[in-house]
């Protein structure tokens, strides 16, 4: 007999007869009236913030298997307590962020968003050549949160010709130069990267004092979660150009966009899309489904959060 499992947000809509072949499958969008108490299995994407009512709804429920690499939205102490297991689909992503994270840094050193309009206002025609952009070549790139994704942009950098270094809680065993400070790291480096976990560990890690340290001629890249930067801070040393630029993935509040971000000539904004390729989302979705399948035979996902 199939286990019965919940899916919860529609952004996992496109991969509904992947889990139906293993499981029988309900859905949260869908107008079927639900009995919480039959499922062992809840699967959210890292979007869906689990409301806390749904922990006690379903009183049979034994796994959560996220739809991501980041468990920020699942409250884990809830889940300690009701001896909920908790699995991630780390590494089948690590290759699309880092790529996308790469692609902000890039477009917003070149001025791309504002290149196409450039072209498209027909200010080429009528002004002539566009103002200078910054190359990448040889420039420093800090890094916040060493960890998969971390990793793989770092190669990536490198191949750029950047010159890499790092913040985090403890020195690796790499060649890159490693910041404990992480204010020393934002006065050092030409590009802040951060790829580091969100929660409430990172909560405003990227604050108004570590803005502060940036150069005026520096850029900020986000493709971890809203909550590592105080959002306000960071609008007002963009407003006054005390760092250059910023290119974010991720928001406080997504996907409602504090309106002053897209005033800005000097922001690029994409919609939380970092892993949003086909390839990697089927790959997501098959992970999740086999975190579920070892549990339901062995006690126990491929990847364990909790």
């Amino acid at each position: 007999m199939k286990q019965k499992i919940l899916l919860a947000d529609p952004l996992l809509k496109k991969y509904l007869f992947l889990y139906q072949k293993y499981f029988e499958v309900d859905t949260l969008w869908s107008k079927k009236k639900l009995n919480y108490n039959e499922y062992e299995g809840l699967v959210v994407s890292g979007l869906f913030k689990i409301p806390s009512n749904l922990y006690n709804k379903m009183s049979k429920l034994k796994i959560i298997s996220l739809f991501s690499v980041g468990f920020d939205n699942v409250n884990l102490d809830i889940c300690k307590k009701k001896n909920i297991s908790v699995s991630n689909t780390p590494k089948v992503l690590t290759n699309d962020v880092a790529d996308l994270a790469l692609t902000l840094l890039l477009s917003i050193s070149r001025n791309i968003y504002n290149a196409h309009n450039y072209v498209l206002n027909n200010s080429w025609e009528k002004k002539g050549p566009m103002d200078l952009t910054d190359s990448v070549n040889k420039k420093k790139v800090g890094i916040v949160g060493l960890g998969q994704i971390g990793k793989k942009f770092a190669i990536k950098a490198k191949a750029l010709n950047m010159d890499i270094s790092y913040f985090g809680p403890s020195k690796k065993n790499n060649n890159y130069k490693y910041f404990k400070n992480l204010k020393k790291m934002a006065n050092y480096i030409d590009y802040l990267v951060i790829t580091c976990a969100g929660g409430k560990n990172t909560h405003n890690l990227i604050n108004n004092e570590v803005l502060k340290c940036m150069k005026n001629t520096s850029y900020l890249i986000n493709i971890s979660r809203g909550t590592v930067i105080d959002e306000n801070a960071l609008i007002y040393h963009l407003n006054n150009k005390n760092i250059k630029g910023a290119a974010l993935d991720v928001f406080k509040s997504e996907p409602k966009i504090n309106y002053k971000l897209k005033k800005m000539n000097n922001v690029i904004l994409y919609p939380h899309h970092a892993s949003g390729t086909h390839e990697t989302r089927r790959e997501m979705a098959e992970l999740s489904i086999k975190n579920l399948i070892q549990y339901f035979k062995k006690g126990k996902p491929i990847y364990t959060v909790l």
